[in-house]
């Protein structure tokens, strides 16, 4: 019998479709305009103690920010973000590293390096569980915060609601708080080089992601923060906090239930000293991927 042979469009035809397939099943991405795929998140190697320094923080790869409640980036965060300019030289002297400035501060390092050291459980959960003498904390970020604050600070904690303050509150109280003097135990910090161990962040929910079921983010500050090597008004530091999301040299292990830790974060300045983004993953995320928000750095004094 004798066969046909095909003609040559046929087998193109069949290459272009294999062709098609493996791109597709290779490129998660597919052909979005404007995709930008996130590295890995940071491993949790190199974490170091509460209060421990970051000038042996390996750089990581850039990768898109995340919400703390673990939703993924909106489109348009790279668009919105403001530019960080790239220093060509050092554009800050090395920080002295500093004391906590206030008993409340010093209070706070120590509540949250007792937590560290009797740890045995922790997982992200809105609702508060702690049994000191077991060594459980179950909460999330804002449980956490009014936690350590009740121990800590307990005016600065009246100041705020009486029931379980979301983060968004913690940021409004901050905001509000004066620059020269405390008020009801609470003071603003005008400059990066003003925070110190012992001292807060906070943010609100980005516009962007209005359906997001957080309200914004909240912890504590552990080392003095130092300049980026290479981006201006970009600084970076070591926090506390309660979440799902491992931040750049996290404790918290890959694939857990997240709730306490600590790892390192960066924020963008403007030139006036106000914090305009902040980068989950630290020193290695890419500043044009940072999140734009209204952030606010505080320091409680009772």
């Amino acid at each position: 019998m004798r066969v046909r042979a095909q003609p040559v469009w046929a087998f193109l035809f069949l290459a272009a479709g294999v062709l098609a397939v493996v791109v597709l099943v290779l490129a998660p991405c597919g052909f979005s305009a404007g995709c930008k795929r996130p590295g890995p998140v940071p491993e949790a190697a190199g974490a170091g103690p509460v209060g421990g320094g970051i000038a042996d923080v390996a750089l990581s790869p850039p990768v898109l920010p995340a919400t703390p409640d673990g939703g993924s980036p909106a489109p348009s965060v790279a668009e919105a973000a403001p530019e960080a300019e790239p220093a060509e030289t050092a554009w800050h002297e090395p920080v002295p590293e500093r004391e906590p400035a206030t008993d409340a501060a010093r209070k706070i390092t120590e509540t949250l390096r007792s937590v560290e050291e009797q740890l045995t459980e922790t997982k992200y959960q809105h609702s508060t569980v702690v049994r000191e003498s077991r060594g459980i904390y179950d909460w999330d970020c804002a449980g956490m915060a009014a936690w350590v604050l009740e121990r800590a600070a307990p005016n600065a904690r009246a100041a705020l609601s009486d029931d379980r303050p979301p983060a968004r509150e913690f940021y409004d109280r901050i905001e509000e708080s004066p620059t020269d003097e405390p008020r009801r135990g609470w003071l603003r910090l005008a400059r990066p080089e003003d925070i110190a161990p012992g001292d807060l962040f906070a943010w609100r929910k980005p516009d962007f992601w209005p359906d997001r079921p957080n309200t914004g983010h909240v912890g504590f500050v552990l080392d003095t923060p130092q300049p980026h090597p290479s981006y201006r008004n970009v600084w970076v530091l070591r926090v506390a906090d309660a979440t799902r999301m491992l931040h750049e040299a996290d404790s918290r292990p890959e694939g857990g239930e997240g709730g306490f830790g600590t790892g390192t974060m960066a924020f963008l300045f403007d030139d006036d000293g106000a914090p305009v983004a902040y980068g989950w993953y630290g020193a290695g995320q890419d500043p044009g991927t940072f999140v734009p928000t209204r952030i606010a750095f505080g320091r409680v004094s009772r």
